[in-house]
C-alpha cells in the first residue's frame, strides 16, 4: 500500500474516532459546554454586579467623605470666627479699661496737682503768716525793750531786776505773762 492510501485510511479512522467520540461523549460534552456557558455568564454578570456595588459604594464612600470635609470645615469656620469674636472682644475689652485707667489717671493727676497747688498756697500763707508774727513779736519786744530800757535810764537794776525783765519780755513774745508761769509753776509745786 501506499503511503497516500495509509494516510487516506488514517483519516478516515480518525472520522471514526470522532463519531465514536460523539456518541460516547458527545451529551455530556454539550453539558458541560452550557455549564461552562452558564458558569461564564453568571461570573460575568457577578463581576458586573460586583463591580457595581464596588462602584456605588465607593461613591457612597466619597459622598460621606465629601459631606463630612463640609461638616469639619464649617466647624472649623465656626471655631475661627468665634476665636476672631472673642480675641475682637478681648481687644476691645482691653482698650476699655486701658481708656478707664488712663481717665482714671489723668483725674488722679489733676487732683494731685491741686492738692499740690492748695498745699504750695497755705506754705506761702503760712509763711507769710509766720513771717508777720514774728516781725510784730520783734516789733513787741524792741518796744518793751525800749520802754524798759527808757524805766531803767534813772534807776540802776540789779541782776536779779534785769533777769526777771528778760524773762517778762521772753514770756510775752511767748504770749503769756511772768507773774501766770510763776503761779502756776508754785501750784505744781
Amino acid at each position: 500500500m501506499s503511503k497516500e492510501n495509509k494516510t487516506n485510511e488514517d483519516i478516515s479512522q480518525l472520522g471514526n474516532v470522532d463519531q465514536i467520540r460523539e456518541i460516547l461523549f458527545g451529551s455530556q460534552s454539550r453539558e458541560l459546554k452550557e455549564r461552562f456557558e452558564q458558569l461564564d455568564a453568571s461570573i460575568k454578570s457577578m463581576h458586573d454586579e460586583m463591580r457595581k456595588k464596588i462602584e456605588q459604594t465607593q461613591n457612597d464612600f466619597n459622598t460621606r467623605i465629601d459631606s463630612e470635609l463640609d461638616a469639619l470645615s464649617r466647624k472649623m469656620k465656626n471655631m475661627l470666627t468665634q476665636q476672631q469674636n472673642e480675641f475682637a472682644d478681648v481687644r476691645d475689652s482691653a482698650l476699655k479699661q486701658e481708656k478707664r485707667l488712663q481717665g482714671s489717671m489723668d483725674i488722679m493727676e489733676e487732683e494731685l496737682n491741686t492738692k499740690r497747688e492748695q498745699l504750695h498756697k497755705q506754705q506761702i500763707e503760712g509763711h507769710a503768716a509766720l513771717r508777720s508774727d514774728m516781725d510784730t513779736l520783734k516789733d513787741e519786744m524792741i518796744h518793751t525793750l525800749n520802754e524798759k530800757i527808757a524805766e531803767m535810764n534813772g534807776v540802776k537794776l540789779s541782776r536779779d531786776d534785769a533777769a526777771e525783765i528778760f524773762m517778762e519780755a521772753a514770756m510775752s513774745m511767748k504770749g503769756t505773762q511772768i507773774k501766770q508761769q510763776l503761779a502756776l509753776a508754785q501750784e505744781k509745786k
